[in-house]
């Protein structure tokens, strides 16, 4: 009778926890899952949505004077332009710098490449006449830091100027510009 007695406990212990299982009070439910408005498919990223534009990591080829921002990273500042010339300004992480130099501590912020371009062909060098380029990046409190350009063989540290929150170096060449602390 015990063996019997121990059945049917059982058998009422796995009927109350099915019947428990089908109350709401057993799962975890969020009313926003049941509004018909919320969706958990992920949804494509608006550009237009929101009242911050991130700025583009390519920035479209520059062929005028104006103040450009390449990602939110760094921004190049054009004063002149000749009618020729172009920029292409676009962001790079930080592989694509190789090997860091030991007298370079750190790298402070992202890499950013400029390629001048006239009449179609690339330039190594953008003569005074061609335009007047500078590349700047939010200064960093309490750190000394320099902008350096390398490309692709060879670091360059630039005559670097702080002013009103912004660190500064002449960009009148093709390369990858990158702030940096000095070892």
């Amino acid at each position: 009778m015990s063996k019997s007695l121990r059945i049917i406990a059982a058998i009422a212990v796995v009927l109350a926890i099915l019947l428990l299982a089908r109350s709401p009070l057993a799962w975890a439910q969020n009313p926003l899952l049941e509004d018909p408005r919320v969706s958990l498919q992920p949804q494509p990223a608006n550009r237009d949505a929101g009242t911050v534009k991130p700025p583009p990591v390519v920035v479209p080829p520059v062929n005028a004077p104006g103040t450009y921002s390449v990602g939110g990273v760094c921004t190049f500042i054009v004063t002149e332009m000749a009618d020729a010339v172009s920029l292409h300004a676009n962001l790079l992480p930080y592989a694509t710098l190789g090997q860091r130099p030991e007298y370079i501590s750190s790298y402070v912020a992202g890499v950013c490449q400029a390629t001048f371009v006239k009449s179609g062909v690339g330039l190594t060098d953008l003569a005074a006449t061609d335009g007047v380029v500078k590349v700047c990046f939010a200064t960093v409190p309490n750190t000394t830091t320099k902008i350096y350009i390398y490309d692709n063989k060879t670091w360059t540290a630039l005559e670097t100027t702080v002013d009103g929150g912004l660190t500064c170096a002449p960009a009148q060449q093709t390369g990858k510009y990158v702030l940096v602390i000095e070892s």
